[in-house]
């Protein structure tokens, strides 16, 4: 008996050490974390190690938001067409794109399930073009700012009564905005209420509803960084996603 139970305490704590947990930060914060943001395409892949369950990719640069362009290869965590998710493994294949938000380490790049990324289609697309022209202006503008957020993360905001397919803010009528995102600084309560709202730059259009929905509606998940002091301020990052206007779900303005 007591070997069984040995034994059960090992299966779990087995579990508990292979299973993936990954931080999930938002974009304009994996934007402020990371020291390479770009597209990729991978050429092949190789080089499989089976004991440290890793292999090669060597890599496309397509476009560089954030970085250099000197790597040509990153590592992989996992067996190449054989990953194991529990254990935050990752299959990459040739021909496939990413926007992805990478960090040296030992002067090498890696990517495993929890690397930020958005995986494209193979080849660019209409609706592709028009999404990365308007996410470059958003990144360009964090370039361009770094010192207004010293001090302050970007979190996420939820809509406390939200029942349908959108938020009250992607049911703002006659939105059209003069830029694709905006920036907010809040202040928040024990209750993750905003207290406080200062814009930082705004989207030109339907700005005091947007704040008013955002102080009446919103809830703010606590910024949770180690280096961020102070858990009552933060930032929000709204974007506008114009290729969901025709769709019957999917966020016009989200809060991400």
């Amino acid at each position: 008996m007591k070997k069984l139970s040995l034994l059960f305490f090992l299966l779990l704590s087995l579990i508990k050490v292979s299973a993936c947990k990954c931080v999930y930060e938002t974009l304009a914060q994996n934007y402020q974390n990371s020291n390479f943001v770009g597209i990729i395409k991978i050429l092949k892949v190789y080089d499989e190690n089976t004991e440290q369950r890793t292999y090669k990719a060597d890599i496309e640069i397509e476009k560089v938001y954030k970085g250099a362009k000197k790597f040509k290869t990153m590592n992989v965590r996992g067996l190449i067409g054989n990953s194991y998710s529990g254990a935050c493994e990752i299959d990459v294949l040739p021909n496939e794109r990413y926007l992805i938000f990478l960090n040296q380490y030992n002067n090498t790049y890696s990517i495993s399930s929890c690397t930020p990324k958005s995986k494209l289609e193979n080849k660019p697309t209409k609706d592709e073009k028009s999404w990365l022209k308007n996410l470059e202006k958003a990144f360009t503008y964090l370039n361009n700012n770094t010192f207004r957020f010293i001090g302050l993360q970007f979190t996420r905001c939820y809509d406390e009564f939200h029942t349908e397919y959108r938020s009250d803010l992607s049911k703002i009528s006659g939105f059209k905005p003069k830029q694709p995102f905006a920036i907010y600084k809040v202040k928040i309560d024990d209750t993750s209420k905003i207290q406080e709202i200062t814009p930082v730059t705004t989207f030109g259009s339907k700005d005091s509803m947007i704040e008013n929905i955002l102080k009446t509606k919103m809830k703010v998940s606590t910024p949770t960084s180690f280096w961020i002091p102070n858990s009552k301020e933060g930032l929000l990052f709204l974007y506008y996603h114009k290729e969901n206007i025709d769709k019957s779900y999917g966020e016009i303005i989200s809060c991400d």
